[in-house]
């Protein structure tokens, strides 16, 4: 449906796959954390562990986007064609 310009099942369809695209990109970077950590190597295993903790944090601000915008949805309206 579109509300006020704005086709809310298409917009909670694009929240979802961002969320899913960073959570594939944490579990890129977690199996690569652990190849580095099999090498011995502190510097990038420390740049990969600073990066899934951003992920998990962008994930975190996504938690209840469903119910935001459904929330916003009644607060703005429907406009209706008559």
């Amino acid at each position: 449906m579109h509300d006020v310009g704005m086709n809310m099942g298409q917009l909670a369809m694009s929240m979802r796959q961002i969320d899913d695209t960073i959570a594939l990109a944490r579990t890129w970077c977690h199996d690569l954390y652990h190849a580095t950590e099999s090498f011995g190597m502190e510097r990038t295993e420390e740049k990969l562990a600073a990066a899934m903790k951003a992920l998990d944090e962008a994930r975190a601000a996504l938690e209840g986007y469903e119910e935001a915008i459904e929330a916003d949805h009644n607060a703005v309206g429907t406009v209706r064609l008559v």
